[in-house]
């Protein structure tokens, strides 16, 4: 599916367990550069005076990894609401039977941004859906009948909640494979992540167009509909209302669609 590479100089004695980032130091200067957007200068023997460009991860809301104690934490800005909005996503996407990254309220330079711990390892990594979509054409691999018979499970509950929270922004990139490494093989869907964008498109029940199934053109509603016919809602706890303060309209938008999709619960 896809190989796993690290690179090092010929004859060069070193060993991976040397210098990956998950058990060795992450220099937290990056983080001011990736997460703040501040100046960084590079000194060395082919740059003076040049600025060290954003190693974030795909996406263009400002983010950056943190080593806390033993593990990684992603550290995500892109303004109060923004931050608000993806903690709120994730507290109801926890009442549900559902994979996912947790997103928590944190603080980085006195701005608060949203905190989750990174879902890799040594021995695990992701593939996007993207880049899926490359392999499954070269070998002539229908993408979505591959996808349902791997975690049909994790897709639906993904094009739920995704309508649930009005997130618009489940691009290709957006999603993806856990991969086995040493094995080289898909294990299943990644745990479901990004939040930053949801409750978008929410002044229509409809929701906006649903990124997941493209081709195929339907909305987040049509993909939510047909994904409780498949599987249910699988709810596992209520949603507090307390934490929709100051978001009333959105808390009734989200109940509106809570109970159009529990009409399709067989």
């Amino acid at each position: 599916m896809t190989d796993i590479y690290w690179v090092r100089q010929k004859k060069e004695k070193i060993f991976f367990d040397e210098v990956n980032l998950y058990e060795n130091h992450l220099d937290n200067a990056l983080v001011d550069v990736s997460l703040k957007g501040k100046q960084l200068t590079v000194h060395n023997e082919h740059l003076e005076n040049e600025f060290a460009k954003d190693l974030s991860t795909n996406g263009c809301f400002p983010k950056a990894w943190i080593r806390n104690n033993d593990h990684f934490q992603l550290y995500k800005d892109g303004g109060r609401e923004v931050v608000k909005n993806e903690i709120l996503a994730s507290k109801v996407c926890q009442c549900f039977d559902c994979k996912q990254v947790t997103y928590t309220l944190g603080e980085y330079d006195g701005e608060p941004v949203s905190v989750s711990d990174i879902m890799t390892t040594k021995e695990r990594s992701i593939v996007s859906r993207e880049a899926f979509e490359i392999y499954a054409v070269n070998k002539e691999i229908d993408p979505m009948k591959y996808i349902l018979k791997l975690d049909a499970y994790s897709f639906y509950m993904m094009n739920i909640l995704d309508y649930l929270v009005g997130n618009v922004d489940r691009h290709w990139g957006n999603w993806g494979f856990l991969i086995d490494n040493q094995k080289n093989k898909l294990l299943c869907l990644h745990p479901l992540m990004d939040f930053n964008q949801s409750f978008q498109a929410y002044d229509t029940i409809e929701g906006a167009r649903c990124q997941t199934v493209l081709p195929l053109h339907i909305s987040q509603k049509e993909a939510a509909v047909e994904a409780v016919k498949k599987i249910g809602m699988n709810q596992i706890t209520e949603i507090d209302p307390a934490w929709f303060a100051g978001k009333e309209k959105e808390y009734k938008m989200l109940l509106d669609r809570l109970h159009i999709l529990k009409t399709y619960v067989k």
